[in-house]
């Protein structure tokens, strides 16, 4: 059994490689079964939010919820990474908490097909993403709205994808939200970003969501680019060390 790989920078080269030599498998090869399961644990994790059944209940869906994770637990994966190709050409990883299709923890944020997307490598140039978004009670914070810390994690994730749609991804280096009002949960949300510019290996991008068609909560985000991920896809020969450093 291969050892997992830990280090982001060594994650996102993999996925960079991968992109290349054009091995990342199609997400039609992922079974349904597989994600009728999330969409069910998704359903299992907000009826436990708000049943009010009693201890006997109670006691008996835990011992179900226990069998059905010794079950699940019977094959697993070296690692949580696993990269799948979108059908509008996207790579996504579908078991990050941002929006993955393979992990019942993320909010269901669908992207909508993103038109004009620019190959990594090239000239980046900003493109519009859009994604819709029903949050459930498993994501409230105060009465009546989502947590805080799930609109920061739509906005951060959706202005990741806009700095890879724009062909200058990178990892979270910085993000600013300002909630301008409530984020309601039960209701259908559009989650919107764009990339704006780049400095160096650092590129910036701009969000926001919409509710009700009121801006709720909106964003700005630094993005940088590990100086061995830039080699790879420009097609350096000669790869300098793994670099992490946000500067």
């Amino acid at each position: 059994m291969a050892e997992p790989v830990t280090d982001a920078a060594a994650v996102a080269v993999a996925a960079i490689e991968s992109l290349i030599e054009g091995d990342v498998p199609d997400v039609t090869s992922v079974p349904e079964e597989a994600f009728d399961l999330v969409e069910k644990v998704r359903d299992l994790v907000e009826s436990t939010v708000l049943t009010d059944v009693g201890p006997d209940v109670r006691s008996a869906a835990a011992l179900l919820v226990e069998q059905a994770t010794a079950l699940l637990k019977g094959a697993t994966h070296d690692s949580a990474v696993r990269f799948a190709r979108t059908p509008d050409g996207r790579i996504d990883q579908l078991a990050q908490a941002g929006s993955g299709m393979l992990n019942p923890q993320a909010p269901r944020l669908v992207i909508r097909p993103i038109l004009g997307a620019v190959d990594i490598g090239s000239e980046p140039r900003s493109v519009e993403v859009v994604a819709d978004c029903t949050l459930t009670a498993a994501h409230s914070g105060p009465p009546g709205r989502a947590h805080g810390g799930v609109v920061a994690t739509l906005l951060d994730h959706i202005l990741g994808i806009s700095t890879s749609a724009a062909g200058w991804p990178g990892f979270t280096a910085g993000l600013e939200v300002r909630y301008r009002d409530a984020t309601p949960y039960g209701v259908p949300l559009e989650v919107r970003a764009r990339w704006t510019h780049r400095d160096g290996r650092k590129s910036f991008a701009t969000g926001e969501i919409v509710a009700d068609g009121r801006i709720t909560a909106e964003a700005t985000g630094v993005f940088v680019a590990p100086r061995d991920m830039q080699a790879r896809w420009r097609g350096d020969t000669d790869l300098p060390q793994p670099d992490n450093a946000a500067n």
